[in-house]
């Protein structure tokens, strides 16, 4: 693709220059200083820290960390230390044996307790794998999430700079406006203009200072939207940094979509659907569990009994047909979640599309701008010969003026659309900055 970034702007820049002087402020040594601008990069950064979204996302991914981690402690041994002591009324009589145990007014008990499932239709094992499956989803929701986050603040970032660019064009012209409706004035004064062209330019000037008022308003809410997102001062200058846009083909597009994190999210959704079939499934299946206890104080006819262990084995046989519909029903999410993962692919290509002609166009249109640009310049050069010779009058320069203007401003805003499609082609292949 044609870098838009490598064009003649050192001609640009000369038309600029003739377009507005260097203001007074500036040229004064005890100006205020302005303050650090900031570049796009660093407010996607500031963005980042301060997002409620992204630390939701992160949350989340502790938080299935530790139910997997929990589901590991399911499956293996709980051991536990119990501990008590029965106490009833003394009874004096002359049985002996069991029943004399049964009687004895204090009876303690303590002992260590050992709990292990054995085998349970390999649906504890399927938990796991879900809970796993489950967390690497969240970490890819989590990478989608920032790159929502970078296409909002690109988006907010470029519309403010290019309004902060687009006032400075409106002010540099309405100083050179007013400079020219200082001159007319002096002219009618010598008569050497009619009134009407003074009247003419003041109403130019008075439109002037109507789109500059507006603009500080679009400007004003941009910033806003701009400091909600990041947390940036509206006062601090943005600086745009040159983003050269990828030499690719539509094609490797595509095939670098397909690591997309939401993408690959979805794909985990299947897996989890397939693990939710075999879950469901092992439930037709017997479980068997130990439990195992060591004696450490007992009373009685057992007290020489240190130990005892007991096998549990549940073999389900009939339960209504609940077991069948719960495997059905985990077959029906399987296929929603194969269908939700297939349309989502072709979205996504559509989407890497879409993205790659937005930006193939917008090169083209700042490739015309540029060449726009440098006709303005060159027409500014001729027309300033020709009012010298008289040729035009005051009111056609200032309408040269406006036409500069506007071309001007339409390059800034074609510049800043080129570099925000090129970033949303990132996103939309699933990478960032």
């Amino acid at each position: 693709m044609t870098n838009f970034i490598r064009q003649p702007i050192g001609r640009v820049i000369l038309a600029l220059g003739l377009l507005a002087s260097t203001s007074h402020a500036e040229s004064q040594p005890g100006a205020a200083v302005v303050p650090s601008s900031v570049t796009l990069q660093e407010c996607y950064a500031k963005a980042k820290k301060i997002s409620e979204t992204v630390g939701i996302s992160a949350e989340n991914i502790r938080l299935l960390q530790e139910q997997y981690r929990a589901e590991i402690g399911a499956v293996l041994p709980h051991i536990d230390w119990i501990k008590s002591q029965f106490y009833q009324q003394n009874q004096v009589n002359g049985a002996t044996g069991v029943a004399a145990s049964s009687l004895l007014p204090t009876q303690p008990l303590s002992y260590f307790q050992l709990q292990q499932p054995i085998f349970a239709g390999f649906r504890d094992w399927d938990v796991i794998s879900i809970a796993k499956s489950q967390q690497e989803q969240a970490r890819l929701n989590q990478q989608q999430t920032d790159l929502q986050l970078l296409a909002d603040v690109s988006a907010a970032f470029y519309a403010a700079f290019t309004l902060q660019d687009q006032l400075s064009v409106l002010q540099e012209t309405r100083k050179l406006n007013e400079d020219q409706v200082g001159q007319l004035s002096h002219w009618v004064d010598v008569g050497r203009s009619r009134p009407s062209e003074v009247l003419s330019a003041e109403t130019q000037l008075a439109s002037l200072d109507a789109q500059i008022e507006d603009t500080k308003r679009q400007l004003a809410e941009s910033r806003h939207l701009l400091f909600f997102l990041t947390g940036v001062p509206g006062d601090v200058p943005l600086q745009d940094n040159e983003l050269v846009p990828s030499e690719l083909i539509v094609e490797n597009a595509l095939t670098r979509a397909g690591k997309r994190p939401d993408l690959l999210s979805a794909a985990e959704a299947v897996n989890q659907a397939d693990l939710t079939i075999r879950y469901a499934r092992g439930a037709h299946l017997p479980t068997l569990g130990l439990t195992a206890r060591a004696y450490t104080e007992r009373t009685g006819f057992l007290s020489d009994v240190r130990w005892d262990a007991t096998f549990l084995l549940d073999v389900p046989l009939y339960e209504g047909g609940s077991t069948q519909a719960q495997v059905r029903v985990a077959r029906s999410q399987e296929i929603i979640a194969r269908l939700t993962l297939a349309r989502l692919k072709r979205d996504v290509e559509r989407q890497v599309r879409t993205a790659y002609e937005d930006l193939t166009r917008a090169v083209a249109e700042v490739q015309a701008y540029d060449k726009a640009v440098q006709l303005a310049l060159k027409n500014y050069d001729t027309q300033k010969k020709e009012y010298r010779l008289g040729i035009i009058n005051n009111l056609e320069l200032l309408q040269l003026l406006t036409n500069m203007q506007d071309v001007r401003r339409q390059w800034l805003v074609s510049r800043a659309n080129a570099r925000l499609d090129d970033i949303l082609l990132r996103i939309a292949m699933g990478e960032g900055l």
